[in-house]
């Protein structure tokens, strides 16, 4: 009997070790080789495609778990700000202006397998010392995206977009559209960062070819040594502005669109043409899929042969940035595997391109973009006829401060000489 007992004794002392020590194993299992990281995501419009993009890298990297930071009605500078005073910074970032006044927090990632396959120039703008703090996401332009077909159906024949180099051409076309039936010429999306960064650069930008004497003009800007309401390029944006007020298919509540109402107007052909940028195709194509949509550059003047008139701004619009002030060594190692992932393994380059429609800016890749708005770019890159994106060096809140006064504006609540004041105003007090 005591024999029994003794061996029952051992039995249970030895399923309880072992029960122990499966359950400890479960537990690291479950959680202790689990890293869990956090993506600030400035770009709300692919964030259902980013999604995707996250679930097939963790199928194939289950151990990493990934979550979306929302905007949540601010702007990507205001959600750093609060989230870094927080201590909950996101783990990786997506920034643009942004990243000036956060460098310092940032994880050198000179050494990342992708640095060597990046096109040359594309990681200037995040360079320090020679130390790289940012990865590129890629090649973007905006201006007015047209509906070709939807175009050709109300003019009543072929059209080329090369017709469109000035203020006037644009206007002809303008009146052709509004005078159709059942469309009108253009939807234009009050949002601050599409008037207040991207519209803004046009004036900017077209001020010179020479990269020297327009970055001269925006420091002479901020010195209080030019008076926009002299400035030629500034007066002919001005007047393009306003014949998209004039002919703005939303003009009676100019400010209550929303940003999917573009691609809706533009691929439902109400409209003709939506300025906008080309990360506006997956929704475009959704709605569309066997459209084609190319782009019109936004004139600055009634002169053909003008710098900007039949130039596109292309440029790299944000990087990818890892945090190093808050987050782990685990975490900034996982955050590498997700950027490296994305631009060299096959399904990563499968949904940079595809899903979220991105044109790659690395030279490694072997999935090129078929889209039309894609190759409108790519035609205006190899024709030499892309023009810089100078928002990317505006003060971190200099968008948000236009936009809101150009928002002004296409409302009427302000008028052009008060509009003119403000945007010289407030660079003559830039940081």
């Amino acid at each position: 009997m005591k024999k029994l007992l003794a061996l029952f004794l051992v039995l249970v002392l030895t399923t309880t070790t072992l029960m122990a020590c499966r359950e400890d194993s479960s537990q690291e299992a479950s959680s202790g080789d689990r890293v869990d990281i956090s993506i600030l995501l400035s770009k709300p419009e692919i964030a259902r495609q980013f999604e995707e993009t996250i679930e097939a890298f963790t199928k194939e990297n289950p151990n990493i778990r990934i979550s979306l930071v929302p905007l949540a009605g601010q702007n990507a500078y205001e959600k750093m700000t609060a989230l870094y005073s927080s201590g909950n910074a996101a783990t990786i970032m997506m920034m643009g202006q942004e990243f000036d006044p956060f460098k310092d927090r940032l994880l050198d990632v000179s050494d990342q397998p992708w640095v060597k396959n990046a096109l040359s120039g594309t990681t200037d703008f995040v360079t320090i010392d020679g130390k790289i703090y940012g990865m590129p996401v890629t090649v973007e332009a905006f201006a007015y995206i047209y509906n070709k077909k939807a175009i050709e159906e109300a003019i009543g024949g072929s059209f080329d977009y090369k017709s469109i180099r000035t203020g006037d051409d644009l206007k002809k076309l303008f009146d052709k559209l509004a005078s159709a039936d059942k469309m009108e010429a253009i939807h234009v999306s009050p949002m601050d960062w599409s008037l207040g960064a991207h519209l803004s650069n046009v004036f900017f930008t077209a001020q010179s070819s020479n990269r020297n004497d327009r970055h001269q003009f925006m420091q002479d800007l901020k010195d209080g040594k030019v008076s926009l309401a002299d400035n030629d390029v500034f007066n002919g944006w001005l007047d393009t502005f306003d014949l998209m007020k004039e002919y703005n298919n939303a003009k009676g509540g100019p400010l209550g669109p929303q940003y999917d109402d573009g691609p809706i107007a533009l691929a439902r052909g109400e409209v003709g043409l939506w300025f906008m940028g080309n990360w506006a195709y997956p929704q475009i194509h959704e709605i569309d899929p066997e459209g084609e949509y190319g782009f019109i550059p936004v004139p600055i003047s009634n002169d053909a042969n003008d710098y900007g008139n039949s130039h596109l701004s292309v440029g790299v619009p944000s990087y990818w940035t890892i945090d190093e002030s808050q987050s782990t060594k685990e975490q900034q190692e996982a955050a590498n595997k997700f950027l490296n992932w994305l631009v060299s393994s096959e399904t990563g380059q499968k949904y940079y391109v595809e899903k979220l429609n991105l044109i790659p800016v690395f030279d490694n890749f072997e999935i090129k973009p078929e889209d039309s708005l894609s190759l409108s770019i790519l035609e205006y890159m190899e024709a030499d006829k892309s023009m810089e994106w100078m928002n990317t060096y505006y003060p971190a809140d200099g968008w948000p401060t236009m936009g809101a006064s150009l928002q002004k504006y296409l409302g009427g609540q302000i008028n052009r000489d008060e509009l003119t004041s403000e945007i010289e105003n407030y660079w003559k007090n830039a940081e």
